[in-house]
């Protein structure tokens, strides 16, 4: 079987981003997709494997202007519980046509998945449990606006199994959380992490966010020292991705100094030293973790890959989608729900999957879908080896002119027919990784792509 190259689509009006690879092929390749098939994809699913859920609750009651999340505002609870209705019936839905599968890994992400009461989220997880198989060993992690958190909600939170919280801190600066319009005090941070290790949930992630209005390499560098301090066991080091033809609030910051691509390169440099200095290990793209965490040994296992949510220890490789515009990934494609929370709810009100579009793979995507992951996700792969595991005959000809490119500039070196990143190449993952994409228009040099990696 030779490798084909996917038809792209013509080019926009904005340049194409350059992708984060959690998935691959990505979202931008969804198209409609038949719920038939979907519903296909679910009761297909082997009995003797793991599967990870994801729920998305697209709730929040104040907007960060920085946020490119799918959530609406509310400033009542009625909407919300709503909400939650129709997803129980989505989950005895799609628990129903798998049978009780064994669960790995739950993900409650949003919006603002905090914004659910105590009460409500203990209901939740009751009915997940009626119709799945929670493993003992499984994680159950949960997305925090520290702001709409509270003791009550953290106390349902172990009482439901939760075993990691990973709080949106963003910024610790109160300049740069006034430009955002997302201010919280180190004492409600300092408070939330009490809450959590005292009700047992002691894996606690920090989503830190680079390259924001008003930030500086200073700013940035006072950021990390409180991170230090506060020590939680992992750090999510992101960059902004500020596309407000997209997301029409992000234009309210347009009246604060914006970082450059040089001046966000500086950002994460010292951020990425500051955080190593102090005992972390950096994981892939933008990840770092204490000695012994989960994630760390994964990767020394060879276990660690790139999902939706990062980088993930999870064994599963099917992770099925709960709610308004959430995502599933199973072995033969992607699946989405609707955006559209009426179409979502009238879906499920008439007992029908919500599926609102997708994409079917095949054996090319999921082979480059390995290639990429293990770029992503160790800074080296041998794609002729990846290649021969799938039965694919490939000799990767356009991909190795690259790639050689790539070495004569110091960005990369090779060892046989394997290629590893260095240190000065480490920067430009992204851009390096596109080689491999199918999908993603091959009419620029690779070197240019490297140069524009930071914008993203």
């Amino acid at each position: 079987m030779t490798v084909h190259q996917k038809i792209i689509s013509p080019v926009e009006s904005k340049p194409r981003r350059l992708p984060r690879y959690t998935s691959y092929p990505t979202a931008l390749e969804f198209n409609d997709l038949d719920p038939a098939l979907y519903e296909t994809w679910l009761r297909d699913l082997p009995d003797d494997q793991p599967v990870s859920l994801y729920f998305h609750i697209p709730f929040c009651e104040k907007l960060c202007w920085f946020c490119g999340c799918f959530t609406k505002i509310s400033n009542s609870y009625e909407p919300v519980q709503r909400y939650l209705d129709v997803l129980r019936k989505e989950i005895s839905l799609i628990g129903s046509i798998t049978g009780r599968k064994k669960i790995s890994h739950i993900h409650f992400g949003g919006g603002s998945p905090t914004i659910i009461s105590a009460e409500s989220f203990l209901d939740l997880m009751s009915l997940v449990r009626e119709n799945f198989d929670i493993l003992p060993e499984a994680e159950i992690a949960v997305e925090i606006d520290p702001r709409t958190c509270s003791e009550a909600k953290v106390k349902a939170y172990a009482t439901s199994g939760v075993n990691r919280a990973s709080i949106g801190i963003q910024d610790f600066n109160s300049h740069v959380q006034e430009a955002i319009n997302r201010v919280q005090s180190d004492a409600l941070i300092a408070d939330n992490l009490r809450w959590f290790r005292q009700a047992g949930i002691t894996n606690i992630n920090f989503d830190l966010i680079y390259g924001m209005p008003r930030q500086t390499v200073e700013t940035i560098g006072e950021t990390v020292a409180k991170t230090s301090e506060f020590w939680p066991s992992r750090i999510a080091l992101f960059g902004y991705a500020h596309v407000p033809w997209m997301k029409k609030h992000q234009q309210m910051m347009n009246k604060h100094h914006l970082p450059g691509q040089a001046e966000r390169q500086a950002m994460f440099d010292l951020a990425s030293t500051k955080l190593q200095e102090a005992g972390y290990v950096a994981i892939g793209l933008d990840h770092f973790a204490l000695p012994g965490d989960s994630l760390l040994v994964a990767r020394a296992e060879g276990r660690m890959k790139r999902n939706f949510q990062g980088y993930s220890a999870d064994p599963a490789t099917t992770m099925i989608g709960f709610g308004a515009s959430a995502i599933g990934s199973f072995p033969g494609g992607y699946a989405q729900n609707s955006s559209d929370l009426k179409a979502y709810s009238e879906a499920l009100e008439r007992s029908e999957i919500p599926v609102g579009r997708g994409l079917k793979v095949d054996a090319t995507d999921l082979m480059m879908r390995e290639v990429i992951s293990t770029l992503m996700s160790t800074f080296a792969v041998d794609p002729w080896v990846i290649a021969d595991k799938h039965g694919i005959n490939h000799d990767f000809g356009r991909e190795k002119a690259d790639l050689d490119k790539l070495v004569a500039m110091g960005y990369m070196t090779q060892e046989g027919t394997s290629y590893h990143i260095t240190e000065t190449g480490k920067p430009y993952l992204r851009a390096i990784a596109t080689l491999f994409d199918q999908y993603f228009p091959q009419d620029s040099d690779i070197i240019d792509r490297c140069v524009h990696e930071s914008e993203g």
